[in-house]
């Protein structure tokens, strides 16, 4: 059974009928479009809107284990998880859930993501406002335990 790590946000994306394949499921693409968007959505937040000439995250690994298929129609829950949290890393954890079905989990996503300076490519320290946000999420967890 996959572990569930400390969550931080949730998204809602609403299936699209273009975004199944050939057999009427969701195209694996989407999975990771949707990853992408909730990556987004959860930096625009916090106001660390992606800005090619300053700092920002890099996609330095990526996944997917898909274990039931979506179809559509549907309204799809994706979860961001923290599982470790480096110095200028973030490995990211998300869980697909279909709106209606919080026990059932379609599929598993990871994302890790490294902070740079654009202009020179070199790494740089995560921001303070994501090392307080992943604070908040532990402590909560922390005190739910």
């Amino acid at each position: 059974m996959d572990k569930h790590y400390p969550e931080i946000g949730r998204e809602t994306i609403t299936m699209r009928w273009g975004d199944m394949d050939a057999v009427g499921h969701l195209n694996n693409t989407y999975y990771f479009r949707y990853l992408e968007q909730v990556r987004i959505n959860w930096l625009d937040r916090m106001g660390l809107s992606i800005n090619p000439e300053s700092t920002g995250p890099v996609i330095a690994h990526t996944g997917c284990t898909f274990k039931r298929e979506l179809t559509y129609p549907a309204t799809v829950e994706v979860t961001i998880e923290v599982e470790k949290l480096g110095r200028s890393s973030l490995k990211l954890r998300h869980h697909f859930y279909r709106q209606g079905d919080p026990e059932t989990v379609y599929a598993i996503g990871e994302a890790t993501l490294v902070w740079v300076n654009y202009q020179t490519g070199q790494s740089i320290p995560l921001p303070e406002v994501i090392r307080t946000q992943v604070a908040a999420a532990l402590a909560a967890a922390e005190n739910q335990s």
